[in-house]
This record gives C-alpha cells, sequence and structure tokens, in this order.
C-alpha cells in the first residue's frame, strides 16, 4: 500500500461538517446558559439612583427612559437611555452605569434656569449663558428679568443670537453673578439696552449700576444693600460709581 494515500474527499468534508457542527453546538449551548445566567432574577433591578434634579422628579426621568424597577438590567440599553436624556435642553450631560447586580445609576449635569426675558408674552427661560431652555408664559418661580436685547428669533436649546451682543454678554455676565450672590429668590429686572447706564429694579428701587466694568463687586453690593432695605421703601441707588459713598434716596 502507498504511504502517500490519502483520505478520500469526500470523507474529508464529512469529518469538516462533524467537526464544525461540534464546535456549533457548544457555543449555542455555551450562548444559552449565558443568556440564562443574565436574564436571572439575581440581574432584577431592584435600586434606581439618579441626581436629584430642579426640572424633573425621579419618577418623570424614570419614565422619559423607561426605566423600572423589576426589570432586567441586561436588557435596559444604558447608552440609548443616556443618549434619550442629552436630547432634552435641561440636561447638559448624562452617564449611566450598572452597579452589579441590582442597581442602576443616572448621573446628571443640569442646566438650571438663572432668568427671564420677556419675548412676545411669554417668557424664555433662560440658563446663565443665554441658553434658551424653554419658552411659557408664566414664571416659575422668582428670577432676574432682562429686558434690553434685541433679537427676532430664537431657536430652544440654543443661546440667543441678539443683535446687541454686547448686551448680551452682560446679560450673561449679570445672571452669573447674580446666582454667585444669591440674588436669584427675589425678582429683579435687569434692563441692558443702554450698556452704559445699565439699570436693576428690585420692588420698589431703582439700582443704577452704570456700566459694567467692577461688575462683581456692585452686584455684590447690590445684594448686601437690597437685603437690608425693606420691601416698601421706594428710592433709588447709585452704584455706577463704588469709589464715592453709597446712599439710597427716599422718595415719598
Amino acid at each position: 500500500m502507498s504511504r502517500n494515500h490519502r483520505e478520500p474527499k469526500a470523507e474529508r468534508k464529512r469529518k469538516n461538517r462533524l467537526f464544525k457542527g461540534k464546535h456549533i453546538k457548544a457555543a449555542a449551548g455555551v450562548l444559552f446558559c449565558a443568556a440564562l445566567f443574565m436574564l436571572s432574577p439575581v440581574f432584577t433591578i431592584k435600586n434606581i439612583e439618579i441626581t436629584p434634579m430642579d426640572k424633573y422628579s425621579k419618577e418623570e426621568l424614570c419614565e422619559m427612559i423607561n426605566l423600572k424597577e423589576g426589570g432586567n438590567l441586561f436588557l435596559f440599553n444604558r447608552f440609548s437611555a443616556a443618549k434619550l436624556l442629552k436630547n432634552d435642553t435641561y440636561i447638559k450631560n448624562a452617564k449611566i452605569k450598572y452597579k452589579f447586580p441590582d442597581t442602576v445609576e443616572v448621573d446628571i449635569d443640569e442646566r438650571k434656569v438663572r432668568g427671564y426675558v420677556p419675548y412676545m408674552g411669554s417668557y424664555l427661560y433662560i440658563d446663565e449663558y443665554g441658553r434658551v431652555l424653554e419658552i411659557n408664559k408664566e414664571m416659575a418661580k422668582a428670577l432676574p428679568v432682562v429686558t434690553g436685547l434685541q433679537f427676532d428669533s430664537f431657536v430652544v436649546g440654543e443661546t440667543i443670537d441678539a443683535d446687541n451682543k454686547k448686551a448680551f454678554d452682560i446679560m450673561v455676565d449679570v445672571a452669573q453673578l447674580m446666582n454667585k450672590y444669591e440674588l436669584l429668590d427675589i425678582v429683579v429686572k435687569i434692563d441692558v439696552s443702554d450698556t452704559d447706564k445699565i439699570m436693576a429694579f428690585v420692588n420698589k428701587i431703582e439700582i443704577n449700576l452704570g456700566d459694567m466694568s467692577n461688575g462683581d463687586q456692585k452686584i455684590r453690593t447690590m445684594a448686601e444693600v437690597v437685603k437690608n432695605i425693606a420691601s416698601n421703601d421706594r428710592g433709588t441707588l447709585d452704584l455706577s460709581d463704588l469709589s464715592k459713598p453709597i446712599v439710597f434716596k427716599y422718595l415719598t
């Protein structure tokens, strides 16, 4: 018999098919076991941890991404859910991660309303960068109201494209400073139409801020003074030049 005898081609193919078939069955068995393991009650969602938001409750956020206790951890697509959250104007960023074996953690970076801009009988809710978060007929709570911006249109989710850019920049600075000095719990009207003579109106007090040079000190001073004046008092306050004595002039 020849030493170079080879196995018939058909036999080799049959053995290859048997070999591949065994591997496919083995792989299928492994996948089946893995699926059973992943879908086992061990990975039932029992805890949902979400960063508290001013705008939305935990229940509202869960409803937005169809997240609920009792669901399976692996059947919840955290990447799609995070993308869905980031489509909301009030959510700057969202990260979702699993905490095995039964917890979903949702970390949210929220955009917060820092003021209002009147627009055709409604109010634009803006953040500290002048981004429009929503438009509403009413003010939700006491926050600064900014007038004097010149613009024809806006896009929710984007910053206001104002014609008077300097006035817009001043509005952004004032919003950030008022947040810094905790002047967000009272209605303060800010008129930025004249960038060299910015006016603020708190209750019955008229305040001349001048321009925004030394703006940080001016807003800080305004916050200190306003908090010490009775809400029914009427008068004027000139903070345009802080090198001069600060005098509140009462009006009758």
